[in-house]
């Protein structure tokens, strides 16, 4: 059937195009439905399908440069391999701009005979908008004996899911389940109830298709989910969202892969890159087996990661295979609040996965049930699993806690953290404790400090149940071990019936916290057992020499005649001490200070004197001239040290330029390197 121009095609009220193979049928295919159009409409449960019921394919539904294409209530368009036919479904191509299903449509291509259903392409749309239980599907029915069911290819800038909408492709027969491909997409959203889903369901004996959307904003809010999954003999697809921009779930939404009871493989992947992730409000991405298989792994690959209000990114075993693994690499930031926790989990008898947080600048894990676990459940026999963290600057604090514990017969995890400061403060813990079986151990390497506060913990304690097993080891390396003595802060490796475990300490200083016997009301450090053997603590501080460094002084007292000059013209050439006043301050210390810089003449003069104060230069120090006339002596070219001193006729002093021989004053007074004055001064 070919309509080659037509500006619009419209089937209402049941109307159909479509090609078929009949029951019977011995034919090398149907025919194909090509439509070239503007605008097809599809209303009130009208169809265009190719369908084989015997023995050939069926035929190919192509829609090409169509602007708008629309299916409402109840319309479908759709290729199918009928059950007891033999052949291939044909593939249904459609090149629109604008694709809209809504109330019930569905796109679909399947098989439910031998054959493999064919394929959905919509190579370039600008808008494709699923409302209202609509659909887009390939499926391998049950029944069916097929080697796959059809891929679903999407090339769109903006995908819109609403009201209970689906993308799925399944196998629930013989066959592997289709892939899901969305590209190039701008805005990805799915809201109330929506999935993007690829299925093994049970009897299928087959592989779950992968799931890849390259989009720039993924959304997800209120129950809706991308998921793939196995509930039969075959593995679970994987889930990879290459590169977005930001990726955000909301109220109760979730990204998960799951090995169902029942199933017989291994969970897929899921591997997420994106500058900024948002989990809220119970929200979760989650990788699960609780059948015969493992559990994927789960990367997420994120500049900044934010869980909060009850959300949690999880990996869970439930039976016999081994937990799947979480990684959150190359983030600046990760944040876990009010209940945002990442989980691995055994509650069967293979070991829980492990958790790798790198994360270049914080880590902030704050509110009660906040945190890092990877622990087992009771009734379990697996070991917990191990967590390794690597940020700048770690904070747990209001009851967040990480936790490698064991509450049924496996050993506690191991927990390992680079940090360059790590803050517990307000009941926040590092647990690696054990009900009755041999505790994990905790190794911290601090670059900087560790802070305990109001409470805090660390505790590789084991017989938490009153039972065995020896407490774990406790091995840090700080510079600076921090705490309140007051605040119950602890660090324990104690046990209840087994050994205590080991505590290794090695700082330059520990503040607040005391190696105690037995725990108590202060901030303790323990290594006890309640009817074991105590373990040991060692704290390793360097020896530090006090003295190193210092500069050893002088014993002696300086014998201050060595100091005086004797040859005052030698000193008068060399240094020189000028006096430029008291500077402000007071004769007498009972007097108050004076702004001015002042000087007061001390001689003992016969009559008041007109003193004038010259600076001569900074160099020379200041001389006082009087209004005395001058001597009739000419001025000397130089002035000597005296050599000498006689009594005048009147009592007073008279210093002499050269020595008085009838009172000498000793050789050291003459020295020869002064010139002889013979005027005296009066």
């Amino acid at each position: 059937i070919t309509i080659p121009d037509a500006e619009e095609v419209s089937l209402n009220r049941n109307s159909s195009i479509s090609t078929a193979v009949n029951s019977g049928a011995d034919a090398e295919k149907a025919g194909n439905i090509d439509l070239k159009t503007r605008s097809l409409i599809l209303s009130n449960g009208s169809q265009i399908t190719a369908s084989t019921s015997g023995k050939g394919d069926a035929g190919q539904i192509q829609i090409q440069e169509a602007q708008q294409v629309d299916l409402n209530r109840n319309s479908s368009i759709s290729t199918a391999v009928n059950t007891g036919a033999e052949g291939n479904g044909g593939n249904v191509d459609i090149e629109t701009k604008s694709l809209s299903l809504d109330q019930s449509s569905t796109i679909e291509a399947s098989t439910a005979g031998n054959g493999n259903a064919g394929s959905i392409t919509i190579p370039d749309a600008e808008e494709v908008s699923l409302n209202r239980n609509s659909s887009i599907s390939t499926a391998v029915n049950s029944g069916a004996d097929a080697e796959k069911a059809g891929n679903i290819d999407l090339k769109t800038r903006s995908l819109i899911l609403s009201n209970g909408s689906q993308i799925t492709a399944s196998t629930s027969g013989k066959g592997d389940a289709g892939q899901i491909q969305i590209q190039e997409a701008q805005q990805v959203d799915l809201n109330r109830n929506s999935s993007i889903s690829t299925a093994v369901n049970t009897g299928a004996e087959g592989n779950g298709g992968n799931v890849d959307i390259e989009t720039k904003s993924l959304s997800l809010d209120q129950s809706s989910t991308i998921e793939a999954s196995t509930a039969g003999n075959g593995n679970a697809g994987s889930i990879t969202i290459p590169d977005a921009e930001e990726v955000s779930l909301n109220r109760n939404s979730s990204i998960s892969t799951a090995v169902n009871t029942g199933a017989v493989g291994d969970g897929g992947n899921i591997d997420l890159k994106t500058r900024s992730l948002i989990l809220s409000n119970e929200s979760e991405i989650t990788s699960s087996t609780a059948g015969d298989g493992n559990a994927g792994n789960i990367t997420l690959q994120a500049k900044q990661v934010t869980i909060q209000g009850d959300s949690q990114v999880s990996a869970t075993t439930t039976s016999g295979g081994k937990g799947g693994n979480i990684e959150i690499i190359e983030a600046n930031r990760f944040e876990a609040t009010d209940g945002g926790n990442v989980r691995t989990t055994t509650e069967g008898t293979n070991q829980a996965g492990d958790i790798t947080l790198e994360v270049r600048d914080d880590i902030t894990l704050a509110g009660t049930g906040s945190g890092l676990f990877a622990n087992t459940t009771s009734g379990s026999s697996g070991d917990g699993g191990n967590i390794f963290v690597d940020p700048r600057t770690f904070t747990i604090r209001d009851g967040a806690k990480i936790a490698v514990d064991s509450q049924g017969q496996g050993k506690g995890g191991n927990i390992e953290i680079q940090a360059g400061t790590l803050t517990l403060n307000n009941q926040a813990e590092l647990s690696a404790e054990t009900a009755s079986t041999q505790g994990g151990n905790i190794t911290l390497t601090i670059d900087e400090f560790l802070f305990l506060r109001r409470e805090s913990k660390i505790s590789t304690t084991a017989g938490t149940a009153q039972a065995g097993g020896d407490g774990g080891n406790i091995t840090i390396d700080a510079p600076f071990i921090l705490g309140i003595r007051q605040e119950n802060s602890d660090i324990t490796a104690n046990a209840f019936e087994g050994k205590g475990g080991n505590i290794n300490i090695t700082t330059k200083g520990i503040i607040g916290l005391e190696f105690r016997e037995k725990l108590t009301p202060l901030s303790d450090i323990t290594a006890s057992s309640e009817f074991g053997l105590d373990g040991t603590v060692n704290i390793n501080a360097p020896q530090i020499d006090p003295s190193r460094g210092l500069s050893e002084l002088p014993t002696d007292v300086i014998d201050v005649s060595q100091l005086i000059e004797k040859n005052l013209c030698a000193a008068g050439e060399g240094s020189e001490f000028i006096a430029t006043g008291r500077g402000g301050l007071p004769i007498s210390p009972n007097e108050t200070l004076s702004p001015n810089a002042t000087w007061d003449d001390w001689r003992i003069t016969e009559q008041p004197q007109t003193r004038i104060r010259k600076r001569r230069s900074r160099s020379r120090q200041h001389q006082l001239q009087t209004n005395q006339p001058q001597t009739s002596n000419p001025k000397p070219k130089q002035i000597v040290e005296a050599q000498g001193w006689v009594i005048g006729a009147n009592g007073e002093v008279i210093l002499t330029a050269h020595p008085v021989i009838v009172t000498p004053k000793g050789t050291w007074l003459h020295q020869v390197d002064c010139p002889m004055l013979h005027q005296t001064f009066k």
